[in-house]
């Protein structure tokens, strides 16, 4: 255990002692080392100063602002053009006329047959009045009479517009058709049916060198000859006018061509 000890009175200063200078000793004296210094070459010293750093200012990049696209209207759809055809024409006929013309002709027929009866009659010596009354009212009148007027009806219709010479031609087949017909029915009006081959033949012999059916064959000929001419000059009128309508047509149509072309000339 410590013993206690006596406090010890503080020592004054001496003031009269004077203050000891104590020089700095550099660590190589201290140790006894002569420092090494490397050499510096003055040009390469650099002044330990601040230098100030020049900032550049930098280029504030203005925001871009794009231009409003304006929108690519959308290409139209190609237009589709209808252009209505012109109407060809319709051909005219002559059908109608050629049978108006074929019943004035057997009217102009049935007159002829009754002249040609009367003129037989007159140089028979008969009486002409009661003769053609009798005449009139028979089958050997109605019958080529309604004959020719069905044939040259059939043959109209069928030559349409045909030239002339077709109803030259046609002439012959209407009077022997009619010729041929007529016998035949007033045969069959007859009873040649019933009869027996020998009266058959006799009966159609009689009929058909009847004076009176072979005028029928003549007088049709010619009838059918002139009004068959006539037939013929309209038609030829009708295939004049079909002509020029056409032509006109097929102009319009050329016409509508060139106009399209021009007005789509990348069509």
């Amino acid at each position: 255990m410590a013993e206690p000890t006596e406090p010890q009175s503080p020592v004054e200063p001496d003031a009269t002692a004077e203050p000891v200078v104590v020089e700095p000793v550099s660590a190589s004296e201290h140790l006894g080392v002569e420092p090494d210094v490397p050499e510096v070459d003055e040009a390469e010293v650099v002044d330990d100063v601040a230098v100030p750093v020049v900032v550049e200012p930098v280029a504030v990049v203005e925001p871009v602002t794009a231009e409003p696209v304006a929108p690519v209207a959308p290409e139209p759809p190609r237009e589709v053009v209808y252009v209505q055809a012109p109407t060809p024409p319709k051909l005219r006929h002559n059908r109608g006329f050629g049978v108006l013309i074929s019943l004035l002709g057997a009217v102009a027929f049935a007159l002829l047959y009754i002249g040609v009866v009367a003129i037989l009659v007159a140089v028979v010596g008969a009486s002409v009045d009661a003769s053609l009354a009798q005449f009139v009212m028979s089958m050997s009148f109605w019958v080529p009479v309604a004959v020719y007027a069905v044939m040259a009806c059939v043959f109209a219709l069928i030559v349409n517009r045909a030239a002339w010479w077709a109803h030259v031609l046609g002439s012959l087949f209407v009077a022997a058709l009619t010729y041929g017909i007529s016998g035949g029915i007033i045969l069959l009006a007859l009873g040649a049916i019933g009869m027996t081959p020998d009266e058959g033949v006799q009966k159609a012999a009689e009929v058909f060198g009847s004076p009176l059916l072979i005028a029928a064959l003549v007088i049709a000929r010619e009838t059918s000859l002139w009004f068959g001419l006539a037939i013929a000059a309209r038609g030829r009128r009708v295939k004049e006018r079909n002509a020029n309508d056409r032509a006109a047509f097929e102009q319009s149509v050329a016409d509508r061509r060139a106009e399209y072309e021009r007005a789509h000339p990348s069509a």
